[in-house]
């Protein structure tokens, strides 16, 4: 019934009359941040210009340097963007407004594929209510107005070893079509050297446990990436199809040597694994916009996803170095296909009074099998699942300018959740859920330069897939209270939150801007994992436990000291409770609670730039029971980059990633009236070098 009712929308919506006039194209051009000025929700844009300005691999790393974003290392799983400081999909990450698929990576997205990067600090009724700390929406690159090729090529270098990149975009228009073809090719290698202190004490805290482990990650990616866009311009509207192709392997390779001072050593002292995925991400989004009449505008959106991916994974003993037979071989394959469709009329009702209505919805489906032989039990077991995650909703907003200094906006969303996962041969667990999302915004400029912002507003967070299907992932060696197993659970329901936001803005010169703003979010039906033992093994599994409160408060400058010098800063403070935990530290599990960054560019001459940025992230323990806490790292990290004009049409960028190269110290803790234990993790930091051409023709 879900899906006769969007497509029977489509096609109706192609029905609607339309104005068979010729519309006269207008450039509008501005900055970003003149744009963000007259926003009532404050939305701020990273221009194409400021993530090339470092020559960045990935789009992660370019991300890094931006205010009110922290990106989170995976060791190797793919990076992860936060904003409040809040992990674990609190943040709304899209791709062209549709939502990305779990387990894939921004890591595979380079810089040079993406025309901006939009961050939402606030939710708006068009937009899926998701993002309780934000949203991040990502756009590829769009083409340009006359035939035009670009091209780059560039190498990283970590550790002697280096891993080549290159980019392109061939793009034109000729008779009211546009089109482009941008491509991406990164390979990358890294070897991650770390040690790890595992150490326990008895109820009188003697101790009665004392490991060291030396280890040695070597991981490596291969990415090739394609975006084909087209547009047909037609009187008073138009169609573009956005197309995005992804093939990505990964391999690690993982080894540890263990001594036991203490107690009693591991099952493998000395061991290794392998783990090999390899994945296409396939996806087509269409996108028609008409004028129906005047002052009406219609907007209707269709994409298709398609994201399956293997992986095969080996876990083995070692004597003096050499791999030994296998203990434990898995094999897994994953199919995950998605269909989001939507469509707004937006009226504009009189001048600087606009309405927008509209539908969206979702459909995720996700089969997924996993076969283990355990070659040690003897035993075989294969698992298969099926997941859904459907979604529907509707809603409205009204826009519109009471005054030159005073803007409202106000909306509502009504949404519709359902989620099911079915074991093979077993019943379907299902979960149902409907929220209704009022949202209210108003910017108050009480003169030309300085400016208030205050919004209210409700989302959710989704459960992910992955924390929905029971399959356990298994600890290959050491299982324990602070190394559990993970398991998902079918029967998680989404977070619900309230939130406030508050900011103050200040211009600073042509394109400068300072601002102060604080936040506050009250979310129910909290996930906080729960640890437990289930036959002789510890296993982490979320679940909801009752209330959590965040809040925080950030602060940002960037102006233009003089034509050769620009500066820019931020930081931020964000905490958070949560009610079932006790305290102290019984904040959101890894949560950043203070950020801050710093950088400088020097224009040295009209060829010549040089510049820098630093930047700062705090750790520390988060408690999640009255038993078990996690500890994250704390990250300092400082760029630089210098950048050559050749010629009109040729630039040569050099930069160093991470050139303070800090080791990263992570952690966990259990402590009970039988003992207490302590893992304690370090993984050695390491600088990147970079070198990037660009030619333009």
């Amino acid at each position: 019934m879900q899906y006769r009712a969007m497509a029977a929308v489509i096609l109706l919506a192609f029905n609607f009359p339309t104005v068979a006039q010729e519309v006269q194209r207008i450039e509008v051009t501005g900055s970003h941040e003149a744009r963000r000025r007259d926003d009532t929700a404050g939305a701020s844009m990273v221009s194409r210009e400021e993530l090339l300005r470092h020559g960045d691999r990935s789009l992660a790393d370019a991300l890094r340097r931006v205010p009110g974003i922290t990106v989170a290392d995976g060791g190797g799983k793919g990076s992860e963007i936060r904003m409040r400081g809040l992990g674990k999909g609190y943040t709304s990450v899209l791709l062209n407004g549709a939502p990305l698929p779990a387990g894939f990576s921004i890591d595979a997205l380079t810089p040079a594929m993406i025309e901006r990067v939009e961050i939402i600090r606030t939710a708006s009724a068009e937009l899926a209510a998701q993002g309780i700390a934000g949203t991040v929406n990502i756009i590829l690159r769009k083409q340009g107005g006359r035939v035009r090729n670009d091209v780059r090529i560039g190498a990283d270098r970590v550790h002697g070893v280096v891993a080549p990149s290159g980019s392109w975009q061939w793009a034109g228009s000729e008779e009211g079509v546009d089109w482009s073809l941008n491509g991406a090719m990164t390979r990358t290698a890294q070897r991650e050297a770390g040690a790890a202190d595992d150490a326990a004490t008895d109820e009188a805290g003697m101790p009665r446990l004392q490991r060291h482990e030396s280890t040695l990650a070597d991981n490596r990616t291969r990415s090739t990436s394609l975006a084909p866009r087209i547009t047909w311009k037609r009187p008073g509207g138009s169609v573009a199809w956005q197309g995005f192709v992804n093939l990505a392997r990964r391999t690690n390779g993982y080894r540890a040597d263990e001594t036991t001072v203490l107690g009693t050593p591991t099952d493998y002292p000395s061991s290794g694994s392998w783990l090999d995925i390899h994945g296409v991400m396939l996806r087509s989004d269409t996108t028609w916009q008409q004028e129906l009449a005047e002052g009406v505008k219609g907007q209707l959106r269709i994409a298709l996803q398609h994201y399956p991916r293997r992986s095969d994974f080996a876990f083995y003993p070692s004597r003096d170095g050499m791999p030994q037979a296998d203990v434990r071989r898995v094999r897994s394959d994953i199919r995950e296909s998605t269909l989001t469709a939507g469509g707004k009329v937006e009226v504009t009702a009189a001048p600087g009074h606009s309405v927008t209505a509209g539908w969206d919805g979702e459909t995720v489906v996700r089969s997924q099998t996993r076969g283990e032989t355990d070659f040690a039990a003897g035993t075989v077991t294969d698992d298969r699942y099926r997941g859904h995650i459907g979604r529907v909703a509707v809603f409205a907003q009204d826009d519109w300018t009471i005054s030159d200094g005073l803007s409202l906006s106000a909306g509502l969303r009504w949404e519709a959740l359902r989620t099911a996962v079915t074991p093979r041969g077993g019943v379907p667990v299902v979960q149902r859920s409907a929220m209704a999302s009022p949202l209210l915004q108003s910017l108050y400029q009480w003169s030309a330069t300085r400016r208030v912002r205050a919004g209210l507003s409700r989302t959710y967070k989704s459960p992910a897939m992955l924390d929905l299907i029971p399959r356990r992932y298994t600890i290959d060696n050491g299982n324990s209270q602070t190394n559990p197993d993970t398991q998902g659970n079918p029967r998680l329901r989404p977070e619900l939150a309230w939130g406030l936001d508050v900011a103050v803005e200040q211009d600073v010169g042509g394109d400068g801007m300072a601002s102060a703003s604080v936040y506050r979010r009250r979310i129910g039906q909290v996930n906080v994992p729960l640890l437990f033992e289930d036959g002789g093994r510890w296993v982490r599994s979320p679940a909801n436990q009752g209330r959590a409160d965040a809040w925080g408060a950030a602060l940002e400058f960037k102006a233009a000291l003089s034509p050769q010098w620009t500066v820019r800063a931020n930081g931020a403070v964000d905490r958070s409770r949560v009610a079932a935990v006790p305290g102290p530290d019984n904040r959101l599990v890894r949560q950043t609670p203070r950020s801050a960054g710093a950088g400088i560019d020097y224009r040295y001459s009209d060829a010549v730039t040089l510049g820098a940025d630093l930047a700062w992230q705090d750790g520390g323990w988060a408690r999640e029971s009255a038993l078990y806490a996690v500890e994250t790292a704390s990250v300092r990290k400082l760029d630089a980059y210098a950048a050559w004009r050749l010629d009109a049409d040729t630039r040569l960028k050099i930069s160093g990633a991470n050139l303070l190269h800090r080791d990263a110290l992570s952690g966990a803790a259990y402590r009970d009236g039988a003992g207490a234990r302590l893992l304690s993790e370090r993984t050695r930091g390491s600088a990147t070098l970079r070198f990037s051409l660009e030619r333009r023709w």
